[in-house]
């Protein structure tokens, strides 16, 4: 049995010698590769069907000296990996794209469809599913990456920052992943809406922002929500991790800004027969952050009111952000009907057909609960 035992590690150590001292398979010589960053795609050039634009690392300067600096590259292609190829016939590196971090698509590809664009990114075994994806509202998508900011960063890197930011410090956009907007595209009563970018003139150069979102039916974009219309389409989908709300005696009123600590939204769905009604139910905390003016409104009127005030705007400008987009646009980026596929699916089966018209037509209320939990005045300030 010991001699079985002996020869059996001895077989295991031999059988381990060229796994330790063998390379790593899929190892990439840095020098032979150009890592890309993001990515913009656009309506193709000289008769081709895609332009795409590359934003790469290159590293500049020598020793403590050395610093990063994007250097962008261009080219056409009938499909996106045939770009993508074509990149070899001006640069002797290949494209790297484990370490992209965007695609920035125009709007005129957004309209016809990101199904197809997307393909690629799916198959191929570099490109992440974690790429946040977004929509120029800018021309061209290339305008994007073209813009210098004035930080050390590349582009591509400030605005998956600033994605992050945005979401937790003002509550809009919602950065969507590929992975999330395949799953999103693949789901009964869902529609997509993708986070909108363009240029901002500043005095030390042009810069971007976020700005809205871009609405889509199915996999093709239909319009835009303005940056206000996008967040309350937010809090509809539960999507709000902070961020900031105004709101006074009336809604649309400045006076007074509450720091949103945390929210909760229930959607509850009914179906009669051919028609469907929905009970959106919001629940925040918050903490009272200024007050415009010399109204002192917490002595004035006091903190329940107060609440009172944030309760009526959410309810106000979230009802008024769903018949928004019931009028403006066929398209139930809300996810009402997903609600009914999920929690009723007899019914989804009998309304599913003609979802779209009763997706219009139907009646949705929303009750809103907020409690503010600080005022701010009883916090020692630094320096007293």
């Amino acid at each position: 049995m010991k001699k079985v035992l002996k020869a059996a590690i001895l077989i295991l150590e031999a059988a381990l010698i060229p796994i330790i001292f063998t390379g790593c398979w899929d190892y990439h010589e840095l020098e032979t590769y150009s890592i890309v960053s993001g990515i913009a795609i656009d309506k193709g050039q000289n008769g081709y069907k895609y332009h795409m634009t590359f934003e790469c690392v290159k590293m500049g300067g020598s020793g403590k000296n050395q610093e990063i600096k994007p250097l962008l590259l261009e080219e056409d292609g009938n499909t996106l990996f045939d770009a993508v190829r074509s990149t070899l016939r001006e640069s002797d590196k290949k494209l790297y794209f484990s370490h992209c971090k965007i695609i920035v698509f125009s709007s005129d590809i957004a309209k016809d469809g990101l199904r197809s664009v997307m393909d690629w990114m799916k198959r191929d075994a570099e490109p992440r599913l974690t790429l946040d994806l977004l929509v120029s509202k800018e021309k061209t998508a290339k305008e994007i990456l073209q813009v210098n900011p004035d930080s050390a960063q590349l582009i591509s890197l400030q605005i998956v920052s600033t994605l992050q930011q945005s979401t937790g410090f003002y509550g809009s956009p919602t950065g969507l992943q590929l992975y999330e907007v395949t799953n999103i595209l693949n789901t009964d009563g869902l529609e997509l809406v993708l986070p909108a970018i363009e240029k901002k003139q500043e005095a030390g150069g042009d810069t971007v922002q976020l700005s809205g979102g871009a609405v889509f039916k199915k996999d093709k974009q239909i319009g835009w929500l303005n940056p206000d219309q996008d967040r309350y389409y937010n809090y509809v989908r539960d999507k709000i991790k902070g961020g900031l709300l105004v709101t006074g005696p009336t809604p649309g009123s400045t006076n007074v800004t509450l720091e949103i600590i945390d929210s909760k939204t229930n959607v509850k769905p009914t179906v009669s027969g051919q028609s469907a009604s929905m009970e959106i139910n919001v629940k925040m905390q918050a903490a009272y952050a200024e007050q415009d003016g010399e109204t002192d409104f917490l002595t004035k009127v006091g903190l329940a009111q107060v609440e009172k005030y944030a309760e009526k705007t959410l309810e106000y400008e979230i009802e008024s952000d769903v018949k928004n987009v019931q009028q403006r646009f066929d398209s139930d980026i809300f996810g009402f009907g997903s609600k009914i596929h999920q929690s009723k699916p007899k019914e989804w089966d009998q309304v599913s057909k003609n979802w779209d018209q009763i997706f219009k037509t139907m009646k949705v209320k929303v009750h809103a609960e907020v409690k503010i939990d600080n005022t701010g005045l009883s916090l020692p300030k630094v320096g007293d």
